[in-house]
């Protein structure tokens, strides 16, 4: 039996009208988003933020809950979180706060330890004495502690080479240091007069100092070379007046610095201690 033929369909030539109506929708839809962003209702708009600023915990200026920010911050607020109710600001009062009790427990430790290794009949004694006459002297500061070693007890006069007796003292402090995992910079500075037998200027001989310091400390194998190094600062840092001969001798001297700058070098006292940071050997 012969099969049917179909007959041709006539091309559909309305097909366009579909995507053309979509497109129509989608720009009417547009259209009327933005007339509604355009036009803002004030009052609905306070409606809401009150509505949401009394579902985190503020009323008014007022916290009900945490300690979300007053004022004019109340409205960046949410952007001022970390997690719960804890602010970026409070965060950083935290690290603060807690590096300050660190550095001051650990300070107290490092100046026992030091008063303990050394004589109390000599001249290395580093207590009860003025300022002046201390061979080293520990501080306690807002970013880390310093040593302060007098220029006059460690080289002579002008030169950048290390007395042999002074070895023996920075044989101590190099040993006390042994626990402390943190960077140390080791400073160099003079007083305002230009004195050498070199012809140096101070620039150079707070800088060789430092770096002969920091030799020696590496040379005793109690300081990674990793978490050392050496910095000049000539007479641009004095810490008494250079118009007298007390304060220019305060002012010539090689410094340690131990650098508290990372985390993990504040992270808590009661991690500190479980460390043994402190252990005497």
């Amino acid at each position: 039996m012969a099969r049917k033929v179909r007959e041709a369909q006539p091309e559909n030539h309305e097909r366009w009208l579909v995507a053309f109506a979509d497109m129509m929708t989608l720009l009417f839809a547009l259209f009327v988003v933005l007339y509604a962003i355009a036009t803002v209702n004030t009052s609905k708009l306070k409606q809401v933020s009150e509505s949401f600023q009394g579902a985190i915990g503020v009323v008014g200026n007022h916290v009900q809950r945490g300690e979300m920010p007053k004022g004019p911050e109340v409205r960046e607020s949410i952007f001022k979180y970390i997690k719960g109710n804890t602010t970026r600001k409070q965060t950083s009062n935290s690290i603060t706060l807690e590096r300050s009790r660190i550095i001051s427990a650990q300070a107290k430790k490092l100046e026992q330890r030091l008063a303990e290794r050394f004589p109390t009949q000599n001249t290395l004694q580093i207590t009860g004495k003025p300022l002046q006459d201390q061979t080293i002297h520990v501080v306690k500061e807002a970013d880390g502690i310093r040593i302060t070693m007098a220029a006059r007890n460690f080289f002579e006069l002008g030169e950048a080479k290390l007395k042999p007796d002074a070895k023996k003292i920075i044989d101590v402090i190099a040993d006390s240091l042994h626990d402390f995992k943190q960077k140390m910079r080791v400073e160099g500075h003079t007083d305002n007069i230009l004195f050498s037998k070199k012809g140096m200027t101070n620039w150079e001989l707070s800088s060789l100092r430092a770096v002969e310091v920091t030799k020696y400390l590496l040379d005793t194998g109690e300081i990674p070379k990793e978490n050392i190094y050496a910095a000049g600062f000539a007479d641009t840092r004095p810490v008494a007046n250079n118009e007298t001969a007390d304060g220019r001798a305060m002012n010539r001297r090689v410094d340690i610095k131990i650098l508290y700058e990372q985390p993990e070098d504040f992270t808590s006292v009661e991690d500190h201690l479980e460390n043994q940071t402190f252990q005497n050997k």
